[in-house]
């Protein structure tokens, strides 16, 4: 067995949503490497086309989308788009969402609905409209980007977010059952920990130190770390994989 051409993804078609930035940016460089042709979605354009930009130059078919997740009418144009420009898609990966740390009781009706929608509801949308392309091919692979808060007790990542993530885990195992007979595998990868310019805006340069010092591998992850256990689920290297999810923290459990 040729370990390397297990993670060929030559000939695939993905979409990564939040791929402006961050763990999406990197998940779809990863991708890309692998020989991928990638849409790339986001709320912000100019992030987005940044991103596809940078594909195209490692020679790859990179298409830039600007869509919000939790809106239905934008994420089915998303895949009209898929569906218009490569016919196909063989891998989802749903990163998209938001995060702000807030306690409990500082936590409006608007910033819950706004965390579930993005988080829980664009997972939902997006997987729906991936599944209706996939069955008929009878193959594809999805990828849920949940947290470690939604598995664990995990202080100051907030109730929504936590709730949201959760919620997604469990989707993630109740529809490895139902997209198995099409031969659809989907998964989750439970990040904490990791070095992206949205964790850096939500926490004094302290609190991450103290993160990395607590951490059993001495450091905070950063995102190939997670674009690596992406591309390891993506490939035919985990052919015999699904509902499962695959915390990427080092070690680490119930983070401040």
């Amino acid at each position: 067995m040729e370990i390397q051409s297990g993670f060929d993804l030559t000939g695939k078609v993905a979409v990564v949503t939040g791929a402006g930035r961050g763990i999406g940016a990197a998940i779809a460089g990863a991708f890309a490497e692998a020989k991928a042709d990638i849409i790339v979605a986001d709320l912000n354009n100019r992030s987005a086309q940044q991103t596809a930009d940078r594909l195209t130059g490692l020679g790859r078919r990179a298409l830039a989308v600007t869509a919000d997740v939790g809106v239905p009418a934008q994420v089915s144009q998303l895949f009209n788009i898929v569906r218009a420009e490569f016919g196909r898609l063989d891998i989802l990966v749903n990163n998209a969402g938001v995060w702000f740390r807030k306690t409990f009781l500082e936590i409006s009706d608007s910033e819950w609905d706004l965390v579930l929608t993005t988080n829980l509801k664009g997972t939902f949308l997006c997987t729906r409209e991936a599944a209706r392309i996939m069955m008929p091919q009878k193959h594809g692979c999805i990828i849920n980007i949940v947290s470690h808060a939604g598995l664990f007790y995990s202080r100051g990542q907030g109730a929504h977010y936590a709730a949201s993530k959760a919620g997604i885990i469990q989707v993630t195992r109740v529809l490895a059952f139902e997209l198995a007979p099409f031969q659809i595998r989907i998964n989750a990868i439970a990040p904490a920990g990791i070095n992206t310019a949205a964790s850096r805006d939500v926490g004094p340069e302290a609190r991450l130190n103290r993160e990395s010092a607590s951490n059993p591998l001495g450091r905070r992850g950063e995102p190939e770390d997670i674009a690596h256990a992406a591309l390891f689920l993506a490939s035919p290297m985990a052919s015999f994989i699904t509902g499962q999810t695959l915390v990427v923290n080092g070690g680490s459990i119930g983070q401040s």
